[in-house]
């Protein structure tokens, strides 16, 4: 009898349960709780997937609009480079074991693909598409293998659009044709590399000469020519409708010269260019030039604006090119303060009426670059300083890619 008493006593006593059932729960509590933590961990890495994939696709589809020559190929491989780049960093500063580092950089290398696309619309105009996918498995605390879970797969896609039409704009060219521009580059010229040159090669009093074989080097005019002609080709791809684009453009060197009106396409312009003289001469003066340039492109100048309206584009932005490879000097050898002034005060004038303006200082002294970053309207996007005629040619390029394409945007 007294046996089963002490057994209904021991059943009835609850002293001490709290203490056992919190054991019992303790390995359940701790994984809900890693759970928890798991879950935001997670969360956080994907939305910063996802925010590389947006900054990748937008990037390749930018650099396609850009360029305009990239492949495919190119832009694919740019846009996961962008993504997997910063991704592997990440993977190689976790603090895991290097064996597992090296799965993980494999499997998201594995898991990104990416895909570029070029379509041309009714007016053999192109766009650029680019879209990509990416998953990652993060890795989830000890505390949530109570549950059995290790990783949690996270995926995220996205699409990026870019365009190389629409952008209604007139543009004005102020180049320089100054007798420096007849100098030599730094580039041989690829087609005829050699040439004979004649030099004194006298002994004692018996005067002789003699040839030798040197670099035969571009000049400064033929690479212009040349960039000029990249960048025509360039609107031209942009707006082969002519429906968009109006170009014209003035030379100058201590004179201003006959300019070329402002006319839908390059054609005239392109010509007008091509006619610079191979071998020019006379000074740098660029007010001239600038002047035209401003006068033709001004708000109150209505000539512009009736030309798109015919052309029903309702906005168009307006251009200003000036290059130079010199310094204002007038009709003299000496840089000319005054004239200096003279042109950064008509730069001002075409800043504050809305007009952008694109500035080129090719193979120029240390005043000439002074004069076109101040004119510029933004040294980081507008101001190019090439030493070469690569460069040259890649400054022009890219200044009629930049002007003529529309924005790249999200489309996911």
């Amino acid at each position: 009898m007294m046996r089963h008493t002490l057994f209904r006593r021991l059943v009835k006593d609850r002293a001490g349960n709290f203490g056992i059932i919190t054991a019992a729960m303790l390995p359940v509590l701790l994984a809900v709780g890693g759970v928890a933590v798991d879950l935001t961990h997670v969360m956080e890495e994907k939305n910063k997937l996802q925010a590389l994939a947006d900054s990748a696709t937008l990037a390749a589809a930018a650099a396609m609009a850009d360029k305009g020559t990239m492949t495919v190929e190119e832009a694919q491989t740019l846009a996961k480079n962008f993504l997997l780049g910063p991704k592997k960093a990440d993977i190689r500063n976790s603090g895991l074991p290097t064996a597992e580092q090296d799965a993980a950089i494999a499997k998201i290398e594995k898991d990104t693909t990416a895909l570029a696309t070029i379509a041309t619309t009714s007016n053999t105009a192109a766009s650029y598409e680019v879209s990509m996918k990416s998953a990652y498995e993060v890795p989830l605390t000890g505390l949530t293998s109570f549950v059995g879970f290790t990783t949690m797969r996270v995926s995220v896609d996205s699409k990026s659009a870019s365009g190389r039409e629409g952008n209604a704009l007139s543009m004005y060219l102020a180049l320089d044709e100054s007798g420096s521009m007849a100098w030599d580059t730094t580039t041989v010229d690829p087609t005829n590399p050699t040439k004979q040159e004649s030099y004194d090669c006298s002994t004692g009093w018996q005067y002789k000469t003699c040839t030798r074989t040197v670099p035969n080097y571009l000049s400064k005019m033929l690479s212009l020519k040349t960039a000029a002609a990249v960048m025509f080709a360039e609107l031209k791809k942009a707006d082969p409708g002519n429906e968009l684009i109006r170009v014209g453009a003035d030379s100058y060197d201590d004179k201003t010269k006959t300019e070329q009106k402002i006319d839908w396409g390059t054609t005239a312009v392109s010509t007008y260019v091509n006619k610079l003289p191979a071998v020019p001469d006379g000074g740098t003066d660029a007010s001239g030039a600038m002047t035209n340039a401003v006068n033709a492109l001004k708000a109150a100048n209505a000539t512009e604006k009736t030309a798109h309206d015919s052309k029903k584009n309702t906005s168009f932005e307006r251009f200003i090119v000036l290059m130079t490879d010199g310094e204002m000097t007038g009709n003299s050898s000496s840089w000319n303060k005054t004239l200096d002034t003279k042109v950064r005060g008509i730069c001002d004038q075409a800043k504050t009426d809305g007009i952008k303006i694109y500035t080129i200082a090719f193979m120029a002294p240390a005043n000439g670059k002074s004069l076109l970053e101040y004119c510029s309207s933004g040294k980081a996007e507008y101001y190019y300083e090439p030493d070469d005629m690569t460069t040259l040619v890649e400054s022009f390029g890219e200044i009629a890619r930049k002007a003529a394409k529309t924005g790249t945007r999200l489309t996911n």
